[in-house]
């Protein structure tokens, strides 16, 4: 047979950029290589690709035709057959295969002639919104909720086979360590979308729990399915694939966008929004549609919603590959049991196609066919033979087919199409009508479609005559003791060369450990040492040393800094409670009305950071430029090469200061530099300047924070943390510091110590960070959130996070002296967000669409200054 060749193509789902969402292969099967394309080849094909799941797309004759060609089709035309594998086994109904494989051939591909994918749940009706590029499918639906929970079967396992302990110790293996999501996944009710796809709906209390959820905690469903009745409700959803799906609703509407209720069915408005995790296998899922699906029906079910709902999920933020699925339940109450019952179900998304790429069948589809006599071995069925018997015609005499159930050799033989597994025709019919499945498995077995006949030659050829002498018998039995020989031998000297191997690696290994023993001892030594040492007040070097200052953990400020942070706190605390909004600050209309009133361009080419002072603004650049921007000049007056990428600004009185990727901070005092220091092993990504004005604090990826006096130019303190820094704030009255760090949290030091106070827990590497004036709140935003949280300083753990703001990709964030307003800058537009003390609530009154780098508020918040990426500085004010 000639080379057999297959067309694929991969996709991004449930996103449209593309290397995030869930990815997905398809493999496009010609009617030609059907036939050759067997069970094992294609879970062969679909480990090669080692995604969550591949997809083989049978097409017809003419799909590649221009439209022009194409006649209308019949209804066996306008469906395409898919079959779906894991790395595993196949699946009879997946989502994001589905959508993948819709949105290819629907958008890409054009063939909008197909409308129903067929698989092994059934077909699946599919359409494409015009308006919105996204795909939506009909799922097959049959929602069914199980009996049993978890934590149930811990406390009384209705088991016959498997003993109680067994059942104990396969789901406490794989329980969370963390209490509340333990207590949740118990409690989690097991509910099937259609029959073989199960999960686990744990439902947790807050995003913070959803982050803690680890991948590694896997428990084995198989044999707890495979038991009738234990885990399952026992029938027709007593099979199939279970796993767990973790889900927080998040306020507020979701951010994707479906394509509506059906033509003639009545649906309401209210659209739910959920964050969710597919944790189980080992990995993390993306996007998951069955489990979104699944979870849409049984929140519709048990909440009550009769006219059905709209559900918007994000799921894999926390992977980093953010996923937007829509799900939109048409439900109705049941008029005899008055339950809610899921009458039609949609899932939609859209995807982005990433590659295209053949597949040659000389690696994984074996080219070289046997011949027509031998075609049995491409279903998987294994050939006994001698291997000092050379001829093939002799090969179909010692060819034996056993029954895979009864062992003996089957009178009326029949295959597998699924395992390759040959039975005894009337045994395995039998075992088909007790159980509905193959034996040893738990997929479903089609008695006409699954299970082929087989046909050998009646006429069995002679041996030759010269394997019927003695002497020839002999030689054969000669050659397979040699050919055992040579095998032992190589096995022994394979084994001595590994045992060699371990033992060096074991040696190397023992002599890493002992050298990390002792430069541990020495580092713990040292730093009892260096903190016995005296540091000079002023920050300098310490008393007999050569003035090499050297820093300490938790290293704390001189006294002279310690009486300034002091009075300045008391100073800033005495009005602050009592303190009316300044005379002529703008009002919510004034904010609402802002509009770009001025723009230039930079030379400063991808700006990162930004500063105000006294109608000027201090723009930094990743390309290590610096520009001076007049605000009522509307024009760049002074530009500096830095030298360094610029990755952090602020300007204070006299002082604009810099820091950069190279590890410096850059103090400039009337277009000259005053300072450098050197002090961070890495790039330097947040500055802070304490509201008294003299200490400078920077932040790095070195895992540390340093304090500067802005007087002498000196650093003068230095402390430590357990992660890599990236954002940094004063308090308002001084007395704290906060940073975000790489992991996600937000920790609180005392300005005067370095001690850290409190922490706080964000759950994504923290972008910015600020502090409010009314002392109490401080606002931080996350990379790849679309929200901005703010936390209440009086508070500790979950209950900190007191609102989640929709404001979209923050990057930076500034709150306004009058504690009222809130500006958040971003890739999808500028936002104010206002607090309404009197009504104790948040309102948006300013939203645009211009992507932002960083911002600053004007004089009394009737202005805002904006930087783009791409250098181009914008005032928002009123229009004259």
């Amino acid at each position: 047979m000639a080379s057999l060749t297959l067309r694929f193509t991969t996709l991004d789902v449930f996103t449209t950029t593309p290397f995030l969402g869930n990815p997905l292969a398809v493999v496009f099967v010609p009617p030609s290589a059907r036939p050759h394309l067997t069970q094992s080849a294609k879970q062969r094909i679909a480990r090669e690709f080692n995604l969550s799941e591949t997809v083989f797309l049978h097409i017809l004759p003419g799909d590649d035709d221009p439209p022009e060609k194409k006649q209308s089709p019949t209804e066996g035309e306008a469906t395409r057959e898919i079959d779906i594998f894991t790395i595993e086994k196949e699946l009879p109904f997946a989502g994001h295969p589905t959508i993948g494989t819709a949105y290819l051939v629907l958008k890409t591909l054009g063939w909008r002639h197909v409308t129903t994918l067929l698989t092994k749940a059934g077909p699946i009706h599919i359409q494409l919104d015009n308006a919105t590029g996204a795909v939506r499918a009909a799922i097959p639906s049959a929602v069914h909720i199980h009996r049993q929970t978890l934590g149930n079967l811990l406390t009384s396992p209705p088991f016959t086979i498997a003993g109680a302990e067994k059942v104990k110790a396969t789901i406490e293996s794989g329980l969370s360590a963390d209490a509340t999501i333990r207590a949740a996944e118990l409690t989690a009710p097991i509910v099937s979308v259609v029959r073989g796809m199960t999960f686990v709906l744990v439902r947790l209390p807050g995003l913070a729990d959803l982050a803690r959820v680890e991948t590694g905690n896997r428990i084995d469903f198989a044999p707890l399915v495979a038991e009738k009745g234990l885990l399952l409700d026992e029938g027709e959803w007593g099979v199939g694939f279970v796993s767990r799906y973790y889900y927080v609703p998040t306020p507020g509407p979701g951010s994707g966008s479906g394509s509506g209720p059906v033509a003639g069915e009545e649906k309401g408005d209210e659209r739910v929004a959920l964050r969710t995790r597919m944790v189980e296998l080992g990995f993390e899922d993306p996007a998951t549609g069955s489990a979104a699906s699944t979870l849409a029906s049984w929140l519709t079910i048990s909440e009550g919603r009769e006219k059905g709902c709209g559900f918007e999920i994000t799921q894999g933020v926390e992977m980093g590959r953010k996923s937007d699925i829509v799900v939109d339940v048409v439900a109705e109450r049941d008029g005899g049991s008055g339950e809610v019952v899921v009458k039609e179900l949609y899932l939609g998304g859209s995807a982005v196609v990433v590659m295209n790429g053949n597949i040659s069948n000389d690696p994984l589809l074996s080219a070289r066919l046997p011949p027509k006599s031998w075609e049995l071995s491409g279903l998987g069925i294994q050939s006994h033979h001698h291997r000092s018997i050379p001829h093939p015609t002799d090969l179909r005499r010692d060819f034996r087919m056993l029954c895979g159930l009864s062992g003996e050799v089957p009178e009326e033989p029949v295959v597998s199409r699924k395992t390759g597994t040959v039975f005894e025709k009337r045994l395995i019919l039998k075992y088909i009508e007790e159980n509905g499945t193959e034996p040893n498995t738990t997929d479903e077995l089609d008695p006409e479609a699954d299970l082929l006949p087989l046909k050998t030659s009646r006429v069995v050829r002679p041996r030759p005559p010269n394997f019927t002498s003695l002497p020839s018998l002999l030689k054969a039995f000669q050659d397979e003791w040699d050919a055992l020989v040579l095998e032992t031998y190589n096995t022994r000297e394979q084994l001595a060369r590994t045992r060699e191997e371990l033992a060096t690696a074991l040696y190397q290994h023992d002599a890493a450990v002992r050298v990390i023993a002792r430069l541990t001892k020495e580092r713990d030594e040292a730093r009892d040492a260096l903190s016995k040492v005296t540091i000079a007040p002023s920050g300098g070097a310490p008393a007999g040393a050569n003035g090499d200052a050297m820093a300490v953990d938790s290293q704390g400020l001189p006294e002279s800094l310690v009486e300034h942070v002091q009075q300045t706190q008391q100073e800033l605390m005495k009005g602050r409670k009592k303190r009316p909004t300044p005379q002529g600050w703008a009002s919510t209309d004034d904010v609402a009305a802002l509009e770009q009133v001025s723009y230039a361009d930079l030379s400063v080419s991808h700006a990162s950071s930004l500063d105000t002072e006294s109608g000027y603004a201090a723009v930094g650049g990743l390309d290590g430029k610096l520009d001076i921007y007049s605000v009522y000049a509307k024009t760049v007056e002074r530009s500096l090469d830095i030298g360094e990428p610029v990755t952090a600004t602020v300007w204070t009185g006299s002082k604009v200061v810099l820091a950069t990727s190279k590890g410096s901070v850059k103090v400039l005092e009337n277009g000259a530099e005053a300072a450098s220091f050197n002090v961070h092993a890495g790039a330097v990504t947040g500055l802070a300047v304490h509201p008294g004005a003299r200490i400078l604090a920077s932040v790095g990826v070195d895992k540390s924070f340093v304090f500067y006096d802005l007087e002498t130019l000196q650093h003068v303190s230095r402390g430590y943390t357990d992660a890599a820094l990236t954002a940094c704030a004063f308090h308002p009255d001084g007395n704290l510091f906060g940073a975000g760090t790489q992991a996600g949290d937000i920790k609180i030091f005392q300005t005067e110590s370095g001690v850290q106070a409190e922490s706080f827990h964000l759950g994504t590497p923290v972008q910015s960070l600020v502090f409010s004036e009314n002392g109490f709140w401080f606002a931080a935003s996350g990379k790849g959130q679309s929200t901005t949280t703010i936390f209440d300083l009086r508070k500790s753990g979950p209950a900190a996070q007191v609102k989640e703001l929709q404001t979209g990709d923050a990057q930076a964030l500034d709150w306004d002296y009058s504690g009222q307003y809130l500006a958040t800058a971003g890739s999808t537009g500028v936002t104010v967000q206002m607090y309404q003390k009197s009504a104790k609530k948040w309102s948006e009154p300013l939203r645009t669409s211009s992507p932002a780098a960083a911002l600053r508020w004007g004089e009394q918040a009737r202005s805002l200054v904006t930087v783009s990426k791409e250098g181009v500085v914008s005032v928002l004010g009123a229009k004259e």
